[in-house]
């Protein structure tokens, strides 16, 4: 079984084929002015293989939404070139993606939706097996993952998942996923090593920096969905 995550943004979309990480990048957030790449760029660079994108933008409303169409269209082209040049073409393809986020950092609502469909559409040319996980799930799937199961009620048995700081699932935010990955100790390999390599430096700073943040997201859904 072929096993793909997603995590689909306008400025950084970050895949991971099997294992391997890719992200599609929006050259200004990348690069320096000097044209060198960002610190989280650089450090990550020996786990992630990079795709700079470069958004041409025009002063015309309607010339500006068709460039950025045609932008969409060859990300998508390419995200779905590079995951079948990586998968074992006589292998089933599992696809998981993440649904769209209603928030500012994610970008533009409508331009995320605008680019998610398609890369959606163009996945869906090549496999039906695909799970759409929205943010909330995820964030609880990423406490079952980690953190012990906690009996509630007495007539109707419930569980709930919190982590060491006692935060639900259903309320982490990009740093408590980050704790989540490195704070389980079933869970090895390049790149959650070198989030742990480098945890004081990454928490030191208000939000977890991009790429990492995006990447988290995907490198937690493969955990999910890899023995499922």
């Amino acid at each position: 079984m072929n096993l793909i995550t997603i995590d689909p943004s306008i400025n950084n979309t970050a895949i991971i084929v099997n294992g391997k990480i890719f992200c599609f990048t929006n050259k200004e957030l990348m690069f320096s002015k000097t044209g060198k790449l960002t610190k989280w760029f650089e450090l990550a660079n020996p786990f992630v293989e990079y795709f700079p994108i470069t958004y041409t933008k025009a002063d015309d409303y309607s010339t500006n939404e068709i460039l950025k169409l045609d932008t969409y269209h060859q990300i998508a082209n390419t995200i779905v070139d590079v995951i079948l040049m990586h998968c074992n073409s006589a292998e089933p393809f599992k696809v998981c993606i993440e649904g769209y986020s209603y928030n500012s950092a994610a970008g533009p609502i409508i331009d995320l939706v605008t680019f998610s469909t398609l890369l959606r559409y163009k996945l869906y040319e090549h496999t039906e097996d695909i799970t759409v996980i929205s943010p909330t799930s995820l964030k609880h799937e990423a406490a079952k993952l980690t953190y012990p199961a906690i009996r509630k009620g007495k007539k109707v048995i419930k569980y709930e998942y919190r982590n060491h700081q006692g935060i639900a699932g259903g309320s982490f935010t990009k740093t408590d996923i980050f704790y989540a990955l490195i704070e389980n100790n079933n869970l090895q390999g390049e790149w959650v090593n070198f989030l742990r390599a480098y945890k004081k430096e990454i928490t030191n700073n208000k939000v977890i920096a991009k790429p990492l943040e995006d990447i988290n997201d995907a490198e937690l859904m493969y955990r999910i969905y890899e023995n499922r």
